[in-house]
């Protein structure tokens, strides 16, 4: 049996290593010319890492990332509203890691390099089409270098390829733009000293606007700080109409909209969050976008 991916992002290529675990041949299809690390911080719960550490990746895992140990939330104030353990500190089996979503993705992506096998994935092509034929599909490709069409037959096509999936707008061609909920995320992620033991989450604000403050890397090198994340999570409208910018995770962002809603809003005794973002070379923006479950 043989698989088609389209999509070489965390979920394209974590299918194909799953794939490839069981004996199943996958292949895997990407668009950008090359495969990058790009992003910010992300957060593994326990059941995603479960899967992960079944493909032999918790070492690599611990490397790049920090076994997160321990959430707080608080209001603007800092004033304490829950907290919790997490991970295993929290009795379960297996860590939360709070990570760098590119550094994960390089994970992910040399683990298939090296069990598939380099010719497994393709850069530089994008799905344009698909035709079922008995049992088996046909998957057509355009490879953007010189705009040449391809064809690849395999016994199953997963669509792993964001938002945007150009698998799922053919199957759903009357579906629209992803829904908005009115809400607007800066990201970014800068050196910074260690906050409390060096694994810990704060979320702090309200429904207006939110900080969002965790480490996502120890460098042994930088003993006294951390690379941490961060993010600003403002109210911009009621999700009744599109977002000012069409939803991208890899827009960069302007600091000076993000600074707007720290500005005068926080009193934390642990961070100043107008100096962490001024602090950061490159921020990102994404309207909190979503689709509904497929049919």
């Amino acid at each position: 049996m043989n698989v088609v991916i389209a999509g070489c992002g965390i979920g394209g290529l974590a299918a194909a290593l799953a794939l490839h675990e069981v004996g199943i041949e996958a292949e895997v299809f990407e668009q950008a010319h090359e495969v990058r690390e790009l992003g910010v911080g992300i957060n593994l719960l326990p059941h995603a890492v479960k899967a992960l550490a079944g493909l032999g990746l918790l070492p690599a895992l611990d490397r790049a990332g920090i076994r997160t140990r321990h959430l707080a939330l608080m209001n603007r104030f800092g004033q304490p509203v829950w907290e919790e353990l997490r991970g295993m500190d929290a009795g379960y089996e297996l860590p939360q890691f709070s990570i760098h979503r590119g550094k994960l993705q390089g994970i992910l992506y040399r683990a298939a390099l090296d069990r598939l096998g380099p010719s497994r994935i393709r850069t530089g092509c994008r799905l344009v089409g698909f035709a079922e034929r008995g049992d088996r599909v046909a998957a057509q490709f355009e490879r953007r270098p010189d705009g040449l069409r391809v064809e690849v037959t395999a016994d199953a096509l997963i669509g792993a390829d964001g938002i945007h999936s150009a698998l799922r707008a053919i199957l759903y061609p009357e579906e629209g733009p992803p829904v908005w909920n009115g809400v607007m995320l800066w990201r970014g992620a800068t050196e910074w000293p260690t906050y409390a033991d060096g694994r810990s989450m704060v979320i702090a604000g309200g429904n207006d606007a939110k900080l969002v403050f965790y480490p996502i890397h120890a460098d042994p090198a930088r003993p006294g700080t951390r690379l941490t994340n961060w993010a600003i999570m403002a109210r911009l409208g009621d999700g009744s109409a599109p977002p000012p910018r069409r939803e991208d995770w890899r827009r960069q962002g302007q600091r000076d909209e993000a600074l707007a809603f720290v500005r005068d809003r926080f009193r934390l005794d642990f961070v100043e969050p107008a100096a962490l973002i001024a602090a950061t070379g490159i921020c990102y923006e994404y309207p909190c976008c979503d689709r509904d479950p497929a049919p």
